[in-house]
């Protein structure tokens, strides 16, 4: 043996860059972090501002105030200033909290002194955030020094930058001073940071303001039970917290009057209240329409440790929401469309990603988008399933009417444990970067228990529509026998007509007054939808070009989690998933933008029908075989279109298809097996191809209507490829006829319920 011992791990300064880095994920996170910091120190207040000071060096003094000053240029910077009215840091406490990284101080001492406030912070990070924001830090703190026996001041310069170049961390210097101060003097600390990293504009932007006002400050008006009660035995009465960030006080205080007044005019409110303690959760659905409330009490045994406790508010676009309300419909409405979202509020502080835009953490949009037709939750499937002879009717089957992220809003209060309290690891635990949870037992039930509860309101809101449809049937029914029997004894009472008169005229009243009905309402949806439409151009052309955007973005996000699953083996099943639908989105981006480019270059050319027919089967197959669909292209190969633009062709064909798979979303019963059928041939002067489908089928009187513009059979809600708007059939019918074709509904063969024949000239 040459020599033994004990080695000691050393790092260096550049270790902090990669904490400020990793812990920290966005602007606005890291202005959150400091912003908790001022909550844990039991100031009322945080001031966020941006100043301008003189521009600095690095060479650092101090003046006989204690801020430091440096001698540079005359020129000014912005220098970010955040402000607060706490406690403040001795230098006892500056030393071993602020200057110990990943300190268990807010671990250990959890209750905030003077306030009983649950502290927030649990990793120490604070100092990163600061490091992700800027490379220069000043840092004054006034506080009251038991052990010195009076008010002192401590100020402290950070470079970060000089402190990266050090080979060892332990001996990076940290100047500071401490100066007494008056006794009358506020306590407090200011943070001052400069040689920002990003734009001081980023902190006046109002997405900036409104990502870090949904975090620190959660919305005004839903109810967080007992999370809401922060004063603990022993403590002064808390005051609240409020963050002030640049142009946001009057329209934080616009926001607080509206907030109440929408959420208590939603049409639904559901709470739920998961009690660890008595292994139960509570749900209690409201409807304003209606008095009472329905209540759902499920035992359940959970890892969250400390329970839950959510408020949410429903708001589906239905007529008399807000009317007669004392509040403006518009501008509730675009209230709601800004605050929409389930949050996720830890400790106070709201999470992201939950309920921000685009996050779907409940898959509730997924499954609209999909028309999911089962519950999700373990909830929903063991307390309320929905019975098999329902699960195929639209108009019955709750799970169609799921709520969605944009008529949600809502909060569901948690208090994580820092890991060093909790028994386990099986506990709600914020992940290292502040973005999220990590994905365990607790996180998993909390998603399911809040699914469940969206679920168990979609049960109790289809409910309620199916009794109000039900309502209305009846009145219409006795309105119009009311209406009839007047009529009839009016008539009845005639000296001048004869019995068959009498007979004919109350035939034609009651035929002249439905198709009356039928005719205005049919004239107003026209009339708006037109205008709508009128529309479609421009978004068509941006969202083409914006998906194109996404698809780059795509390829990118899955070739690095690719790299992922070669050192994690369980992300290789997500991989393969999140493969297919990209390749699949990407085979339809491609035969759009080919489609559209076809459209520019209108050349017309001969070509097999049945390619090009199995083309769009191909491309739009992955849809139909999700859903059970069976599609057949029954075309003999050698079977040519006549000379027409590829993109004309093709735009029938998608228009035949789709109005078929609607048809058979639409069924309301699966008698007959879903399935869709291409058959063509060409006769001698006509090219023809038909399309059946064992879909909803088209009544006998509906036949030449079928054709007119904005007149459609498959407009319902939830369906995934978007409600009928009537344009389709009315589309191919102007395209047959510039071609001097035709376009017509014929008898279908023996287990189909539609034929749409179309026949273009080949010559």
């Amino acid at each position: 043996m040459i020599s033994n011992g004990n080695v000691v791990f050393q790092t260096e300064g550049r270790l902090l860059q990669e904490l400020g880095e990793r812990l920290v994920a966005s602007p606005e996170v890291a202005l959150v972090e400091l912003v908790k910091n001022s909550y844990d120190a039991d100031s009322a207040s945080c001031d966020v501002s941006i100043i301008k000071l003189p521009i600095q060096t690095d060479t650092v003094s101090f003046g006989d105030e204690g801020v430091h000053t440096v001698e540079g240029d005359s020129e000014l910077e912005d220098v970010l200033s955040i402000v607060d009215t706490g406690h403040g840091m001795t230098l006892d406490e500056f030393k071993a909290r602020w200057m110990t990284i990943a300190t268990s101080h807010k671990t250990m001492e959890n209750i905030s002194p003077r306030y009983g406030r649950r502290r927030t912070g649990q990793k120490g990070i604070g100092r990163f955030a600061v490091r992700f924001l800027g490379d220069h830090l000043t840092l004054t703190s006034i506080a009251e020094d038991k052990t010195l026996q009076k008010k002192t001041k401590v100020v402290a310069v950070f470079c970060w930058p000089n402190l990266d170049r050090e080979t060892d961390i332990r001996e990076a210097k940290i100047p500071y001073k401490v100066f007494e101060v008056d006794p009358s003097t506020p306590t407090g600390t200011e943070l001052r940071i400069r040689k920002l990293k990003h734009p001081p504009s980023f902190i006046t932007g109002s997405k900036f303001r409104a990502d870090v006002l949904k975090i620190v400050s959660p919305l005004a008006g839903l109810e967080s039970g007992r999370f809401s009660d922060r004063v603990e035995i022993n403590h002064d009465k808390d005051p609240g917290f409020r963050t002030v960030l640049p142009s946001s006080i009057e329209a934080e205080a616009d926001n607080l009057d509206i907030a109440k007044k929408v959420l208590d005019r939603c049409w639904a409110r559901l709470t739920i209240d998961l009690s660890a303690s008595k292994n139960q959760v509570t749900y209690k659905v409201t409807f304003n329409v209606i008095p009472g409330s329905t209540k759902l009490i499920v035992p359940l045994s959970s890892a969250i440790s400390n329970g839950l406790v959510a408020d949410l508010r429903f708001f589906p676009r239905r007529a008399g929401v807000f009317r007669d309300q004392g509040i403006n419909g518009s501008a509730a409405w675009a209230w709601v469309r800004e605050n929409v979202g389930v949050a996720i509020i830890d400790h106070g502080f709201r999470i992201k990603p939950y309920g921000f835009e685009d996050d779907d953490w409940l898959s509730v949009d997924a499954d609209n988008a999909h028309s999911r037709r089962d519950w999700r939750s373990k909830i929903a499937v063991e307390n309320f399933q929905i019975a098999p002879e329902i699960k195929p009717r639209p108009k019955e089957n709750p799970a169609l009417n799921i709520a969605t992220n944009f008529q949600l809003i809502g909060a569901v209060f948690v208090e994580s444990a820092p890991a060093a309290l909790s028994a386990s690891n099986k506990d709600l635990t914020p992940s290292m970067d502040r973005e999220g949870f990590l994905s365990n037992e607790a996180f998993e039930q909390l998603v399911d228990i809040v699914r469940g509860g969206l679920e168990f309101l979609a049960n109790e809101d289809k409910k309620l529509l199916l009794l109000e449809e039900e309502r209305k049937a009846k009145e219409a029914a006795k309105s119009a026998r009311a209406d009839f029997r007047a009529a009839v004894q009016y008539i009845e009472k005639s000296q001048t007509l004869t019995e068959g008169d009498k007979s004919r005229l109350i035939l034609h009243y009651t035929g002249l007054a439905a198709k009356l009905d039928e005719v205005e309402s049919y004239d107003r949806d026209a009339r708006r939808k037109l205008e709508t439409m009128s529309l479609l151009g421009a978004v068509a052309g941006f969202m083409t070009h914006e998906a194109t955007r996404i698809v780059a973005g795509l390829q990118e996000a899955l070739e690095k989690i690719q790299l992922l699953a070669k050192r994690d083996p369980s992300l290789t099943v997500l991989v393969n998933d999140i493969q297919e639908s990209y390749d699949a989105f990407r085979a339809q981006m491609d035969y759009t933008s080919a489609f559209i480019n076809a459209v520019h270059l209108d050349a017309k050319i001969t070509f097999k029908s049945a390619a090009q027919i199995k083309r769009v089967i191909d491309k739009f197959g992955h849809f139909a075989k999700e859903r059970g669909i069976v599609v057949e292209c029954e075309v003999d190969p050698t079977i040519e279109a006549p000379p027409i633009a590829l993109p004309i062709y093709s735009g029938i064909l998608l228009n035949l298809y789709t109005n078929a798979l609607k048809a058979i979303l639409a069924a309301e019963s699966l008698a007959l097996v879903p399935k869709i059928v291409f058959r063509g041939w060409n006769e001698p002067k006509w090219h023809i191809v038909e399309v059946l489908d064992t879909g909803i089928g088209i009544p006998p009187e509906l036949h030449k209507r079928i054709f007119d513009p904005l007149f459609t059979t498959t407009s319902r809600l939830n369906n995934p490829l978007g409600s009928g708007m009537g344009l389709g059939l009315s589309l191919v019918d102007e395209l047959l006829s510039q071609l001097k074709g035709k376009i017509e509904i014929v008898d279908p063969p023996s287990g189909f319920a539609t034929c749409i024949r179309i026949a273009l000239p080949r010559s």
